[in-house]
């Protein structure tokens, strides 16, 4: 008797929840547009607001017969626990595994390209302090609400063999359930290098259940658009996010008086990054 498998990615920093079913092959699909799980009632909310509802519909769809319904949570441990309670309280008798997990991304790029400042900026955007645990070939943060979990790959120098090792130690954590990788290029250099491009579309080409993006650091520049299209068109029209991690001060000159002024670019693009790895798309 086979049992249905759901994975529930629960974003709390967006008040979002997607939901992913695993076909016959073993592969993991977004819900259709037919399920009931689509509608903004189930997605555009959060576990607080829905759990009981969320769980009912879950077991309704999915479980008919009591069959057996494993579902995989990626989320902060608050969500999962008002949707074990919903589950526990309102569907007691029913077949219904509940299975903790995190969503891991891993941060990739040359040195100085932006990857702690990026990874501390999403710290203090969403206001959840990380711990840091430091590997040989990588720091992974974590907090302690078990939302998310980063891996700042360390940074590429533009050899063969830095660029083997970085592709080796991304491989190893996709083969552990990395669910996105964010390769950094900063928008102050104006290019990204050949190697750089291939390091993603092996990776892309490994790994296609792995959201791939590019997040565009340091975007300060009036013209990065041209920078993202060239990137667009270099990788394949992979994802392109344009961020500035911290706020930047920059030196221009004053057109009525010719003085030179400070001006200060606020951080952004961090919303939009962390909502396209988080619920990957």
């Amino acid at each position: 008797m086979r049992r249905n498998s759901l994975r529930i990615v629960c974003d709390s920093y967006h008040r979002q929840i997607s939901y992913y079913f695993r076909n016959e092959s073993g592969v993991w699909t977004e819900v259709c547009g037919d399920s009931p799980l689509s509608r903004l009632y189930y997605t555009n909310t959060t576990m607080q607001d829905r759990a009981k509802e969320i769980a009912e519909k879950m077991d309704a769809i999915y479980n008919r017969k009591n069959k057996g319904l494993d579902i995989f949570f990626e989320g902060e441990n608050q969500s999962l626990a008002y949707l074990q309670g919903a589950i526990r309280v309102y569907l007691p008798d029913r077949d219904i595994v509940c299975t903790p997990g995190v969503t891991k991304i891993a941060v990739a790029g040359k040195i100085h390209a932006g990857k702690t400042s990026l990874i501390e900026g999403l710290e203090q955007a969403f206001g959840h302090p990380y711990t840091m645990h430091t590997f040989p070939d990588y720091a992974m943060y974590e907090d302690d609400a078990n939302h998310a979990q980063w891996y700042e790959i360390k940074g590429i120098d533009l050899g063969m063999d830095h660029v083997e090792k970085a592709y080796k130690t991304i491989s190893t954590l996709a083969e552990q359930g990395l669910s996105a990788v964010v390769y950094c290029v900063a928008a102050v250099t104006g290019r990204m290098e050949d190697a750089e491009r291939d390091l993603i579309l092996r990776l892309m080409d490994a790994y296609p259940k792995v959201t791939m993006l590019v997040a565009l650091t340091i975007s300060i520049k009036k013209d990065v658009r041209s920078f993202v299209n060239e990137i667009k068109q270099m990788a394949e029209q992979i994802k392109v996010i344009p961020t500035l991690a911290k706020e930047y001060e920059l030196e221009i000159q004053n057109p009525k008086t010719g003085e030179e002024e400070s001006v200060f670019v606020k951080p952004y693009g961090l919303d939009i990054l962390s909502k396209y790895v988080l619920e990957r798309k």
